[in-house]
């Protein structure tokens, strides 16, 4: 259950040590907190008996600050309670981090025995909802099944003030109240009241030796939807393959060792680590080796894993996405945390408790769990019945001595929950992915030899339609980091626009320039028809290194920043999903390192998804926040007082349309539908020595604009370019690209 602070906050009980009173009361337990009651306001009587006996409104408090703490230190006990703080400590285990709330509803003596008294008291727990604190779902099952909440030794009154605490158990404020009595007596010698504890002072109906069970109803969770209102990530039928240890002799290692190096070669894991894993599991666990898809797609070895000793094929349902790798970066994953997991969540997390791990799952677990119901059940040992009878054949409740009992086994009756709520659903989340675009995004990743990303989105409002990544472990699409070479030359393009650079204007393209000692030229079959003074827009469509670089003098960092944020490259984007991640441009680059960040090399970095977002806004005419999430509505944030014009974005519109027409991408020329703009690029880096390459491509088709990066390649043109035109051209019979 979830920890709330108040003045009525319970803290855990807690075994006590014994102390002696001198006259026979007994006080336990640790100091209450200072509570915020309202007995002071409830009290019925006031005054004192005789000269000095006072009125047990005190003690009546006393005992109410003690049962909202746990700690009964401030309580005078009578001799035959000095067990029950203990009794309590593990009776309410499942409770001890409930926050509480007692009140004194009244104290009054007994109208015929001055040396008598009772208390009314008002408790109130404040259930949360959250199944943290409560164990595991199976756990719930196990508890429930097994629970009793009828005591042999619950009055008519008591039995009453339960069953009108369930019916309350269904309101929204998940609060479960009851009314309780205590019963106090006056030790003359002490002078003071004791209070006659027992179990079912605190919570009616529980006996000595009961427990109070605290489980959850897990509520449905909510699916993941397209951008069609279709459901993508929900619950699928599974198979779960693995090895029962409660088939198997406790006692023969040898044999769970050979079985479960048998269950590993069939469901193909690891066998070593699952012989590892078996070992370490409880006797009569069930280890599972893999899940897997029970769609009928998958071959699922039910025979050849029944053939082994302890082997099973258990069937459940799971949360997953269409494919394992379908928009896997987006939707994430949904399951229980591994220890790595756990271990980096500073707590959030815990071992066998299932909640989005990852993506969209994880960015918006609250809106799509939903809130637990929760069932609270009394266990009672079966006993003998010791209640005092009284003259009509009634009990007397909370009897401190008896004159007569009976001694026959009376089991306590199981007849349901004493309170419960029922789950709230979760909510479904709409995304705005498009089912058949991510389908032709993950086909084009799942080609590639090396990792890949590919992002599409549409620049008119932003929303994401594409995110594939391959292999599963890479997330490229929509939170690598990387160099995004020439790409970044339409962010160095725009300050160099704003800095008075035309199209038209002739610029300087030599083979090679140094820079404070650093080399560059341009890449291997750079025209030579290309060299010396070109206009600015030919520089652009052929990819001229030189030309950028040489703009370092003009262009100042936070002019190159500020470029970038007006593209949309921001560094905190809002888009619906908390991993997401544009892109990194410092604004306080000096020298060589400033230099070489002109043509997307130095420290700046982007993700697919960034570029994307870059080649969006040139289509927009306005900087574009690319988005996750259309409902509920996700706040984007105000776009910079910097952003793109629309009259800088018709001259990058049309350098970008010189790469496709005469420069490094002419292949796009084929795509059908509208006119392609694009820019080609191509990032250096070294890896154990080795010299390499990350290939990138921007483009803009209609209103599509598309970033496709490769880890490893020749060239962005060479590479990337077919792809992205045969990408284009099966998306242009799914999104028209005109009209």
């Amino acid at each position: 259950m979830q920890n709330h602070q108040s003045t009525g906050r319970s803290r855990p009980l807690q075994p006590s040590s014994r102390s002696s009173h001198p006259h026979g009361s007994a006080r336990f337990g640790r100091p209450a907190a200072v509570l915020g009651l309202s007995a002071a306001l409830a009290l019925t009587a006031t005054g004192c008996f005789g000269n000095s006996r006072p009125a047990p409104q005190e003690t009546a408090t006393a005992l109410a600050g003690a049962i909202s703490s746990g700690g009964y230190s401030t309580v005078s006990l009578t001799p035959e309670s000095e067990d029950v703080p203990e009794q309590l400590t593990e009776a309410l285990a499942d409770l001890e981090d409930v926050e509480r709330n007692v009140s004194v509803a009244s104290a009054e003596v007994d109208g015929e025995d001055n040396d008598r008294a009772t208390a009314t008291l008002t408790v109130d727990w404040q259930l949360a909802g959250d199944d943290s604190d409560t164990g595991s779902d199976a756990e719930a099952d196990t508890d429930t099944e097994s629970s009793a909440s009828a005591s042999d030794q619950a009055s008519p009154a008591t039995a009453t003030e339960a069953s009108a605490s369930s019916e309350a158990g269904t309101a929204s404020d998940r609060t479960w109240s009851y009314e309780t009595t205590a019963e106090m007596q006056w030790d003359e010698e002490a002078q003071e009241w004791l209070v006659a504890l027992t179990p079912e002072t605190v919570v009616p109906r529980l006996a000595e030796g009961g427990i109070v069970n605290l489980t959850t109803v897990p509520a449905e969770r909510g699916s993941i939807l397209d951008g069609a209102g279709e459901e993508l990530m929900m619950e699928r039928d599974v198979a779960i393959l693995g090895l029962d240890k409660a088939q198997l002799e406790a006692d023969d290692p040898e044999a769970l060792a050979e079985a479960a190096r048998q269950v590993a070669e069939v469901a193909g894991v690891d066998e070593d680590a699952f012989v590892a894993q078996a070992e370490a599991a409880g006797e009569r666990a069930f280890v599972q080796a893999i899940t897997v898809r029970n769609n009928g797609d998958t071959e699922i070895p039910a025979d050849q894993l029944l053939a082994i000793p302890g082997g099973r094929v258990l069937e459940d349902t799971a949360v997953l996405a269409p494919t394992r790798a379908f928009a896997r970066d987006v939707l994430g994953t949904y399951g229980e945390p591994n220890a790595e997991q756990i271990e980096a969540s500073g707590g959030e997390l815990e071992a066998g408790v299932e909640v989005g791990l990852s993506g969209l799952q994880a960015t918006w677990e609250d809106h799509l769990a939903g809130t637990p119901g929760v069932q609270i059940t009394i266990d009672n040992p079966d006993q003998p019945d010791t209640r005092e009878s009284g003259t009509d054949g009634s009990s007397s409740p909370n009897a401190t001595s008896s004159t007569s009992s009976t001694t026959d086994a009376t089991p306590s009756a199981p007849d349901g929950p004493v309170f419960s709520t029922d789950p709230v659903p979760g909510q479904d989340l709409a995304s705005t992915l498009n089912r058949r675009v991510q389908e032709e995004a993950e086909a084009v990743v799942a080609a590639s030899d090396v990792p890949a990303g590919l992002v599409a989105l549409r620049p008119s409002d932003g929303q994401v339609l594409a995110a594939a990544s391959s292999p599963e472990g890479w997330p490229v699409a929509v939170s690598g980091s990387y160099a995004p070479g020439s790409t970044f030359k339409v962010v160095t393009a725009l300050a160099m626009l704003r800095s008075g650079m035309a199209p038209g204007d002739t610029v300087q393209c030599p083979e090679t320039l140094n820079v404070g000692g650093m080399v560059v030229g341009n890449y291997d079959g750079y025209p030579d028809v290309s060299v010396g003074e070109i206009p600015f827009s030919e520089a652009f469509a052929e990819s001229c290194n030189t030309v950028f670089v040489g703009a370092h003098e003009d262009i100042s960092a936070a002019d190159e920043a500020e470029a970038a944020q007006a593209l949309g490259l921001a560094t905190e984007p809002v888009t619906g999903l908390d991993s997401a991640f544009l892109g990194s441009i410092p604004d306080d680059s000096t020298g060589t390192e400033h230099a070489a960040n002109l043509f997307g090399q130095g420290v700046v970095e982007a993700s697919p998804l960034g570029m994307a977002t870059v080649a969006a806004s040139v289509a927009a005419g306005q900087t574009v926040r690319p988005l996750f999430v259309t409902d509920p509505a996700v706040e984007a944030p105000a776009a910079p007082e910097s952003g793109v014009t629309a009259e800088e974005a018709e001259q990058l519109q049309a350098l970008m349309a010189g790469v496709v027409e005469t420069g490094t991408a002419e292949m796009l020329q084929a795509v059908p539908g509208a006119p392609v703009l694009a820019k080609t690029g191509t990032a250096q880096f070294v890896a154990d020595g080795e010299d390499l390459a990350h290939t990138w491509l921007v483009a803009v088709h209609g209103d599509l604009a598309v970033a496709l990066f490769f880890n490893e390649g020749l060239g962005g043109g060479h590479d990337n370019g077919p792809v992205v035109r045969d990408f284009l051209t099966a998306v242009e019979e799914i999104i028209p690209s005109e009209g």
